[in-house]
């Protein structure tokens, strides 16, 4: 996805600066997972899962290079100066013509931008390109006991359509339910 970067402004009045990334950003992409991955359980790994060697940034270089030249594919990236602060990936879910009206998207948002109202602001910007690729239908999943996401994606008009039972096994040895969610756009 290219898409001109453009400048946005939290509820703080703070102006940050709205991207899709390429593989120029492999290392401040990983930098931003790690950090958002050690600051909750919410994510689908652990921050020390979240590899940073030169292995690592030359293999997300060659996957964000990927959505970054896919029309239909990408990354939005939400930057305060040098730093990602929030971030938002639309995938397409299958390659398929069974399959090609239907495209997931996750979300996160460093934790001390929270209530800045940036999950929204990412939310609407992947659901415009959403419509203007041509998906019919956006998918998600989020731990059952994330409600802060939950209420952002029911107030953006998605749905509960399932329920994977004990999904996540957290280091502790307790289970989340993994609820799904989509939207008809």
């Amino acid at each position: 996805m290219h898409f001109e970067a453009e400048i946005i402004t939290c509820k703080s009045g703070k102006e940050l600066r709205i991207v899709s990334i390429g593989p120029d950003y492999a290392e401040q992409f990983l930098d931003f997972m790690h950090q958002v991955s050690n600051d909750t359980h919410f994510m689908s790994r652990y921050g020390n899962e979240v590899g940073q060697t030169e292995k690592d940034i030359l293999a997300e270089r060659e996957r964000l290079n990927g959505l970054f030249e896919d029309n239909r594919q990408g990354m939005l990236s939400i930057f305060d100066g040098n730093r990602i602060i929030g971030n938002i990936v639309i995938r397409n879910v299958g390659k398929g013509r069974k399959t090609k009206h239907r495209c997931s998207i996750g979300l996160a948002v460093r934790k001390e931008y929270h209530g800045e109202g940036l999950g929204t602001i990412l939310m609407e910007y992947a659901i415009k390109f959403a419509k203007t690729a041509g998906y019919q239908y956006i998918e998600l999943g989020v731990f059952s006991d994330n409600k802060t996401a939950q209420g952002l994606y029911k107030k953006m008009g998605f749905e509960e359509w399932g329920r994977l039972p004990n999904a996540f096994i957290l280091d502790d040895g307790s289970t989340l339910d993994e609820i799904t969610m989509y939207k008809a756009i």
